[in-house]
């Protein structure tokens, strides 16, 4: 009888990813009459430390490096300092600073300028549990200051929803299944519609599917995989003699990303003490 159980035990904890799962894919069903196009794939590898307050509150360092597969090597180094503050079980808010070096070519390649761009960010964070299921909303302003020049500042808002469960697996280790959908658009203020290029409502998407693997209190390593798409308006292109080869209108450039988080966790105190803690993303 215990093992007719398992199907069913299998059911409950997989339907919710697989709900979101479909939204995930109606919602690229309905992108396909749009102009579509696939970059290669990037690989994004992250070392964070994780600094445990008492509570739930936590400091974070994170060093990242995206890497291209198509032997661009390492495009760019992105830290971030951030801090979350816990006020109850539901509901928490802090603030990050992202701070991403990059060279960039000058003057047709002669010359290699090295840049900054930083984006202190403000959010917002709201957790439910539903059964043995975690389900968030993460809410961000970002104001990005671009150290190229020839680029504004400007401030864009995100929204995060992510669902995931705890599984324990033997006696220490702890498997985290979770997915994860966001959607970023540039905060547009007295834009001028007839002068400035026309824009979508969301810039930004970004899909991810994971696995965290807990193996102790104090690490845990989750690879990812997850598709980037920047939603445009492109311009058509025309031949020598001036006729469209290539039609304007909506563009979704789609970049799929492979990662790996892996995170130390460090107590206050030295002595660690129960706290719920965030996915790698946090």
């Amino acid at each position: 009888m215990a093992r007719r159980l398992y199907p069913l035990r299998f059911m409950k904890i997989a339907t919710p990813f697989v709900s979101l799962l479909a939204a995930l894919l109606l919602t690229a069903t309905a992108t396909t009459a749009q102009r579509r196009t696939v970059n290669s794939m990037r690989m994004l590898p992250q070392l964070q430390a994780e600094y445990a307050l008492h509570g739930d509150d936590y400091l974070l360092l994170n060093l990242r490096g995206p890497i291209g597969t198509a032997g661009a090597g390492l495009e760019q180094l992105g830290l971030l300092l951030g801090y979350e503050r816990f006020w109850n079980t539901q509901w928490s808010g802090g603030a990050t600073l992202g701070i991403d070096t990059y060279r960039v070519n000058l003057d047709g390649g002669d010359l290699n300028g090295l840049y900054a761009d930083l984006t202190p960010e403000l959010f917002a964070r709201h957790w439910n549990t539903f059964g043995g299921f975690n389900f968030r909303q993460r809410l961000g302003v970002t104001y990005v200051v671009p150290g190229a020049r020839g680029t504004d500042n400007r401030a864009l808002s995100s929204l995060r929803l992510d669902l995931d469960r705890l599984v324990p697996v033997g006696e220490k280790v702890v498997l985290r299944p979770r997915l994860a959908y966001e959607g970023t658009a540039w905060l547009r203020f007295q834009r001028d519609e007839a002068t400035q290029a026309k824009e979508r409502v969301i810039d930004f998407g970004y899909a991810r599917a994971e696995v965290g693997v807990r193996l102790s209190n104090r690490f845990d390593f989750t690879p990812w995989f997850g598709y980037q798409t920047t939603y445009l308006f492109a311009l058509p292109q025309t031949d020598y003699l001036g006729q469209i080869t290539i039609p304007g209108g909506r563009l979704n450039l789609v970049t799929p990303v492979v990662g790996l988080d892996a995170r130390f966790t460090l107590f206050r105190g030295g002595s660690m003490f129960e706290r719920r803690q965030l996915p790698a993303q946090h």
